[in-house]
């Protein structure tokens, strides 16, 4: 083992920023973590009692060991982000688990519910690494219904009488202690009459019997009471109210249960692994169905590890946030498993036994694959424990048919202002209920984006200096919601977004002023057929002609292209179709000879166009910014109209959830509320689901617009608009199932926003090719 470093002073750690904290927990683990125990536990299934008991005490002498402890117990003050920064790090380290039954359960109920007497006796063994407990919730009649338990305690005098069951304890087969839930009062309602006692698991009448799971290891087990003898002095808190002392421990760690750590250390195996594991002489890292689903399954993390960000950053309290993040979490880890066994190939199937038996045992394939199988294997059961995926599911759908569920929209004043603007905006403009009585002419189309001007909105994120407004992509996020929840045709993100952000990058200042005040009205023209997504494929030709220039190609599905006074165009004036060299900028006037507008509309009522330049020439003041350089400003302007359209998606999706949950209320069917049918409240609970992953893709796109790198901007945008887009099919297809046969009518509303959210998938490079390209940069970032 290597020495210990001296440990800072006490709880001075709290003090250091996030990145400067991070560095610090990584060096002293670096420093003081026995070699031997890391490479063990890197990828053990069943750690062993001494390794996670000497975690305990190896932290401890850092006074790292009870992070989550109240500061006069041993805890360390951290911020909710320092300690899971901490956690992440443990586990990047090889870290075992340090003992989560003792340090992150019974520990922090003693602390806050125990006695003085208690405290003082059991928490510095905790703390110090010399004691191991296991927990005895479940029981054969009562698993993820606790309520139900019926072990029984009877008190006599000074102390309880225990006769009973558990199951499924963790670790009992080497513990020192177990903390149960046992009935005190079976009179009592089934949530009443509960009391929180500590057992010493050496006590007469105890009986431990270890259950081998299906990967082969013993690390759950049975524990029998016969007439067991418990001290009175061993219960924590009142009698009969261990219920409320049990949900305040399973609530005390909110985003435990959606394992980032673990899942992202396996992801990175997993490239860690294709990089050895071969197909036809190939590395499987080259194989592009690899790629893409490992590249899904990295953006499926970058999701949840925003929400875990977000719930960190917020503090919300939300009731549903536990199973919103153990439903998505347990889901990848069991994803993440089933890959890495696949990446094994036909050592996939082999079994490899317990460490304590592989003495001179053959293991075959690479030596990665020993642990891996196990893990798949146990691994199973994450769905099951802590509340099963169905209960969670069900948690769920009670908090939103009651209305319960938070919001998450963390806005500033200033944009509380915006989203209350804009949703007036939606209500007044009405753009469903008057689908089929306003048609969407020119004139009508120029009258909603006049007010637009007049509403200020034009000029948001645009810089002051050039006549705009300030704020950023998050302020005209919120509006963008709003829209999306109206269901809104007109081209805010086309003629307002785009060209925005076009003309700031390209510094065209006088465009620029035009455009916030609502004198022109610009669209941008840029996408081509074969492009797909893909910024830099621009097909459509410019060559020079005396002083000027003449245009040649074709713009698809170009937003706002029957209002618009002026196209700007991309042309390439040199290089190869798909070369970020060689395209320029020109400003086309929508009346200039050889341009011509092809109406039609999208299945979202969105009146486009296609542009067709046909000799179009042009002047010499034509040309935008350097010739051959306009990639750069295409690129930001493409992240920004993206982040933008999630933005309208994500408050489509949020509409069309609560519209869904409205008409399950009141519809009835077979004498009963469709709400009152499980099948479709675990529907309606997965929609939560993936709006609420939507809403961290959102958040985490939205961030990615500052970043200075233009690479690592692309490549977290297209991971937001992947994600947003699976999300969004999935809750307007499922919101069109639970209508039933209304539904599929062009009357009801929820049929609209599945087409909107359709659109949007299509737009700007469709879930397939945005996953490609996150994957391509995973690629060539390893």
């Amino acid at each position: 083992m290597n020495a210990i470093s001296p440990a800072i002073p006490a709880h001075a750690d709290a003090q250091l920023d996030n990145d400067a904290f991070r560095a610090h927990v990584r060096a002293w683990l670096r420093d003081n973590l026995p070699d031997a125990l890391t490479r063990r536990n890197r990828t053990a299934v069943h750690p062993t009692r001494d390794d996670m008991l000497d975690i305990s005490a190896i932290l401890h002498r850092n006074g790292w060991s009870v992070p989550g402890w109240p500061v006069e117990e041993g805890g360390t003050g951290w911020s909710p982000m320092q300690r899971y920064i901490f956690d992440a790090e443990l586990v990047a380290a090889g870290a075992p688990t340090n003992n989560i039954q003792g340090v992150g359960l019974v520990g922090p109920v003693i602390a806050r519910f125990g006695t003085p007497e208690q405290k003082a006796r059991f928490l510095p063994d905790i703390r110090e690494g010399k004691v191991y407990w296991s927990q005895g919730f479940s029981e054969p009649g009562a698993g993820s219904d606790l309520a139900s338990l019926r072990t029984r305690a009877v008190r006599e005098g000074d102390h309880y009488v225990v006769n009973g069951q558990k199951i499924w304890n963790s670790h009992s087969h080497f513990s020192d202690w177990i903390f149960c839930l046992v009935r005190t009062d079976p009179d009592a309602k089934p949530q009443k009459g509960i009391s929180f006692l500590l057992v010493d698991l050496k006590s007469p009448g105890v009986t431990v019997r270890p259950i081998q799971s299906i990967d082969g290891g013993e690390s759950l087990c049975e524990v029998f009471f016969d007439n067991v003898i418990v001290p009175a002095d061993q219960l924590v808190g009142e009698e009969n109210r261990g219920w409320d002392y049990a949900k305040w421990l399973l609530g005390n760690e909110r985003v435990a249960t959606a394992n980032v750590p673990r899942n992202k250390r396996n992801l990175a195996l997993i490239r860690d692994m294709a990089k050895v594991e071969k197909r036809w002489g190939r590395p499987l890292i080259e194989s592009a169905d690899l790629r893409h689903r490992l590249g899904q399954l990295e953006i499926d993390m970058l999701a949840l590890e925003e929400a875990v960000m977000l719930a960190l950053g917020s503090g919300s309290d939300d009731a549903g946030l536990p199973s919103v993040l153990k439903l998505e979490g347990t889901r990848l880890q069991q994803e993440i498993l089933r890959m890495m066994v696949e990446v094994l190939g036909p050592y996939g199937a082999a079994f490899y036994p317990e460490p304590k038996d592989r003495d001179g045992a053959y293991l075959p394939g690479q030596p990665h694959a020993v642990d891996m199988v196990a893990d798949f294997l146990f691994m199973r059961a994450a769905t099951i424990y802590g509340g099963s995926s169905e209960v969670q599911r069900n948690i769920l759908a009670r908090l939103l048919l009651r209305g319960e569920t938070a919001n998450h929209r963390e806005l500033t004043d200033d944009q509380r202002m915006l989203a209350d603007s804009a949703a007036g905006f939606a209500r007044k403009h009405d753009a469903f209920g008057n689908l089929r009585k306003r048609p969407a002419t020119r004139d009508n189309i120029r009258a909603v984006l006049a007010s637009f001007a007049e509403m200020g909105w034009t000029g948001l994120g645009l810089p002051e200096a050039a006549g705009g407004y300030g704020g950023g992509a998050g302020d005209i996020a919120v509006i963008a919601g709003e829209l999306g929840r109206g269901l809104v045709a007109e081209p805010f993100i086309g003629c307002v977004v785009a060209p925005g952000a076009l003309l700031a990058a390209c510094g065209a200042s006088a465009d620029l002023a035009a455009l916030v005040s609502g004198e022109t009205v610009f669209a941008v023209a840029h996408d081509e057929p074969e492009a797909r997504g893909k910024t830099q494929w621009v097909t459509t030709r410019a060559r020079r002609d005396g002083d000027g220039w003449v245009l040649d190609g074709l713009k698809c599905v170009v937003a706002g292209a029957t209002a618009a006074d002026v196209f700007l165009v991309s042309a390439r004036t040199s290089g190869g179709d798909g070369d970020a060299d060689g395209i320029s900028l020109f400003r086309v006037p929508a009346t200039a000879a050889g341009v011509a507008v092809k109406p039609f509309r999208t299945i979202d009522n969105q009146q486009v166009g296609d542009v067709v330049l046909d000799g179009a020439r042009l002047g010499a003041d034509a040309l935008i910014g350097a010739e051959g350089q306009a990639f750069a400003a295409l690129d930001a302007m493409t992240a920004r109209a993206i982040m933008a359209a999630c933005a309208d998606a994500v408050g489509a999706m949020e509409q069309a959830l609560w519209t869904t949950r409205d008409y399950i209320r009141t519809r009835r069917q077979f004498g009963a509320a469709l709400a009152d049918f499980q099948a479709l409240q675990h529907r309606l609970a997965d929609m939560f689901v993936e709006l609420e992953l939507a809403r961290a893709s959102l958040a985490r796109g939205l961030g990615a617009l500052d970043l200075a790198d233009a690479d690592e901007r692309r490549a977290l945008v297209s991971a937001s608009k992947a994600r947003i887009g699976r999300a969004g099919f999935h809750v307007g297809a499922q919101g069109i199932q639970l209508h039933g046969g209304m539904g599929m009518t062009e009357e009801c509303v929820i049929g609209h926003y599945f087409r909107r959210l359709k659109v949007f998938d299509t737009a700007y490079g469709d879930g397939h090719y945005h996953v490609c390209a996150w994957a391509d940069a995973g690629a060539k970032a390893g």
